[in-house]
């Protein structure tokens, strides 16, 4: 296959990827918010990492052999799995003080700052249609979540800014750090750091689900996993600007879920919003088609 071919491929692939963290994360964003007022968060990161080391070794061992839990890179995969602790206890954090909406249009800059950040670490520069592009996105981000500011939260909004910071700086690691490095790896080592720290924690904030509760934290757990995978094989093999404007897509499941679960009609403002955001993203994906051919 000719190089152009295949890194257009490439780029194809990793949206795909994108898209489907996309959808993942925001189901498990609702989840979290959902269960998070009975159980401690890092109750919940328990379960949820319970379930991905034992997966992502299992991964690991049956591809590579034992020379796929083997890195040369310890230090950098610390690194990552602390911007990923992070940003996972500071967004979790902020979910569980502040409606959802009001969080996520907070962390609705974090492909912005992906931008800045991919820009001076990686020398990955977007052209100018495709700022346009990922700028009409956070456009539509603000039409589906309508931000008020009454009644905020500072502590709650300050958290998830820096969680919004924390998974910039992840994204960009995680770029950086696959060129050498498998996505399992990656994602054991995150995990493993997680799952440490909840263990630790868990005498002090394990409370016995109910039955119901235990299975939504399991739907939780399949969800984050596939949303980790998804997203760190998105990094492999597209721009990070590319796959952070798709992540925007996020947005419109996350009005999806705020009907179904919260109860939350969408206005026509929140889909005109959505059409806008889905819009944004696709104009990325075609201007980064034409670029590489």
């Amino acid at each position: 296959m000719p190089p152009t071919n295949q890194l257009r491929r490439a780029y194809w692939l990793g949206g795909a990827f994108a898209l489907g963290a996309a959808f993942s994360f925001s189901l498990q964003d609702a989840l979290v918010k959902w269960l998070s007022s009975d159980y401690a968060l890092l109750q919940l990161l328990l379960v949820r990492s319970a379930i991905m080391v034992p997966t992502f070794a299992l991964i690991c061992l049956t591809r590579w052999g034992h020379h796929g839990l083997v890195t040369h890179r310890p230090g950098a995969h610390l690194l990552r799995a602390g911007f990923n602790l992070i940003a996972f206890l500071s967004y979790y954090y902020a979910i569980s003080r502040m409606p959802l909406v009001d969080a996520l249009s907070i962390a609705s800059a974090y492909p912005i700052i992906l931008i800045l950040l991919s820009g001076i670490v990686l020398a990955e520069i977007p052209n100018a249609r495709q700022i346009m592009a990922i700028l009409a996105g956070f456009v539509g981000v603000l039409f589906i979540i309508q931000p008020t500011g009454d009644h905020v939260d500072w502590i709650g909004a300050g958290a998830a800014l820096f969680g919004c910071l924390a998974f910039a700086g992840l994204a960009v690691h995680t770029r950086y750090l696959s060129k050498t490095e498998s996505s399992e790896l990656m994602l054991l080592t995150g995990a493993s750091c997680i799952l440490v720290l909840s263990l630790i924690s868990a005498p002090f904030t394990w409370q016995t689900p109910a039955v119901n509760d235990l299975v939504l934290m399991l739907g939780l757990s399949v969800t984050g996993l596939f949303g980790q995978y998804g997203l760190t094989s998105s990094f492999r093999y597209a721009p990070v600007y590319l796959v952070g404007s798709l992540e925007y897509t996020a947005l419109v499941w996350a009005a999806l879920w705020g009907y179904l679960l919260f109860n939350d009609i969408p206005t026509l403002t929140v889909m005109a919003g959505a059409t806008l955001v889905v819009a944004s993203g696709l104009a990325v994906v075609l201007s980064e088609r034409k670029k590489s051919a």
